[in-house]
């Protein structure tokens, strides 16, 4: 008995020293990573997820009381932990255990790709959850004939929706033209035939959204302009996005619908940024099949003047609207340098005083310049970015045409529609930045040019 006794006394000894060393070891490394919180350097965008890190949030009595500003801090300590990208790079690795795969295909089902809405300063506990929205008819990613595609589903369409948001802005700008176009992926134009069943037509979702707009809402037929020239590279294979000529495509596709007349791509100079791309579908997947089959990005020069003007409340500054430096690492930043709040484009050579508001998400960016050839001003607007009211901007520069741009992902987003409706009345008014005599002459290194958290490219989906 006393032996018994003996052995369980020993016992809780030993669990005792057990959790004495379990504690001290917990407190070790939880302090070791709170001191490097503070010690090590504090990064401002993410390569390997392309993106911006949360700033420090300011403290205010509205915030704190509001608990916007605990909700803030628990984001920024999220995007600063110590050895953040290490533990990225790892979780990548693990994702890539799941799925199916074999020698020739591969399906990464939580893959999912939208050009994300990313969180401000100040959000609400509210506005962080719509931020967290999850895709709903994504499916994940197949790679197959070393090409990546988005398997979209349409199990939940939005097509009332994203309707109802289109009509908003016809009936809100009454003496401006408003032309909403779709921007398809590459599944229904390149997918293999096999696979045809298990997905949903994309064209059906574009069209069913069409029939529900208004008489005044003038819809862009960008997939029939597209399938045209499927042979073609018009889209990127290892990236969500579409290539500046599937853009161009687009163009034209707004150009049948605004009956006016399209620049000509021989009218244009031509150019090609050296190296290899590999896109946000390679980044998420690490694929070897498409990184052995990498992307490059050419692009076409419209009558577009060299330096455009970004805007970001009242800062204002000169940018290059293609961007050749600095974009190793993302090269789809050569189109107006990444997403921006505002842009001015000015054409060289129209002069006809038209001024057209291009509302979009990164889709737009290769978009945009081809606008110059029609419009003496483009104004483009990144709506996941602006704080500034739709409504004043219009008015403040004569708009005569307004064009919504989404990929169909965003289309069928809750709150991406939500976003652009909601820009039509923001509190905060658009100044006249234009008139502004000072403007720096230097560009934003590291931009993003999407806020999907993926990095863009390795030495360079979402709409």
């Amino acid at each position: 008995m006393n032996d018994a006794n003996h052995i369980q006394e020993e016992l809780e000894e030993e669990r005792k020293i057990s959790s004495v060393i379990h504690i001290v070891l917990f407190c070790i490394v939880l302090t070791t990573f709170g001191v490097l919180f503070f010690i090590l350097p504090q990064e401002k965008i993410s390569d390997a997820e392309k993106r911006t890190l949360a700033p420090f949030p300011t403290l205010t009595k509205k915030t704190l009381f509001s608990g916007d500003y605990m909700d803030s801090l628990d984001i920024y300590t999220a995007d600063h932990f110590p050895f953040r990208s290490t533990f990225i790079s790892l979780s990548d690795k693990l994702k890539l255990i799941r799925g199916l795969h074999n020698k020739e295909e591969a399906f990464y089902n939580d893959v999912q790709a939208v050009d994300e809405i990313p969180s401000k300063k100040g959000a609400s506990s509210k506005d962080i959850q719509e931020f967290d929205e999850s895709l709903k008819n994504c499916k994940g990613l197949l790679v197959a004939n070393n090409r990546a595609f988005q398997i979209f589903s349409n199990e939940e369409p939005m097509n009332k929706e994203f309707s109802e948001m289109n009509n908003l802005y016809a009936k809100t700008f009454k003496n401006v033209r408003v032309f909403s176009g779709i921007v398809p992926t590459a599944s229904d134009f390149f997918l293999p035939e096999k696979y045809e069943e298990y997905i949903g037509k994309e064209l059906q979702n574009i069209t069913a959204s069409y029939n529900l707009f208004n008489s005044r809402v003038k819809p862009i037929e960008i997939y029939q302009e597209l399938i045209k020239h499927k042979k073609e590279y018009i889209y990127y294979k290892t990236d969500h996005h579409w290539t500046d000529l599937g853009a161009y495509y687009g163009y034209l596709a707004f150009c049948s619908a605004a009956k006016t007349k399209a620049i000509e791509l021989t009218e244009m100079e031509f150019k090609q940024i050296n190296g290899p791309f590999l896109g946000t579908h390679y980044l998420k997947t690490k694929d070897q099949r498409l990184e052995n089959n990498p992307d490059y990005i050419k692009y076409w020069i419209p009558p577009v003047e060299k330096y455009a003007i970004k805007y970001d409340g009242d800062d204002s500054e000169e940018i290059k609207v293609f961007k050749t430096t600095d974009i190793t690492k993302n090269k789809y930043l050569v189109f107006l340098g990444g997403d921006e709040p505002l842009i001015h484009l000015k054409s060289t050579k129209c002069e006809n005083g038209k001024t057209v508001l291009l509302i979009k998400n990164s889709y737009g960016n290769p978009f945009a310049a081809f606008l110059t050839a029609n419009y003496e001003n483009v104004l483009v607007v990144d709506y996941r970015y602006t704080e500034s009211s739709i409504v004043e901007l219009v008015n403040e520069y004569e708009v005569n045409d307004i064009i919504l741009l989404n990929g169909i992902y965003s289309a069928n987003t809750p709150n991406h529609i939500g976003r652009l409706k909601d820009i039509i009345t923001l509190k905060d008014g658009t100044k006249n930045a234009f008139k502004k005599s000072k403007r720096k002459k230097k560009e934003v290194e590291n931009t993003p040019s999407d806020s999907l958290k993926v990095e863009v490219d390795s030495t360079s989906i979402i709409d």
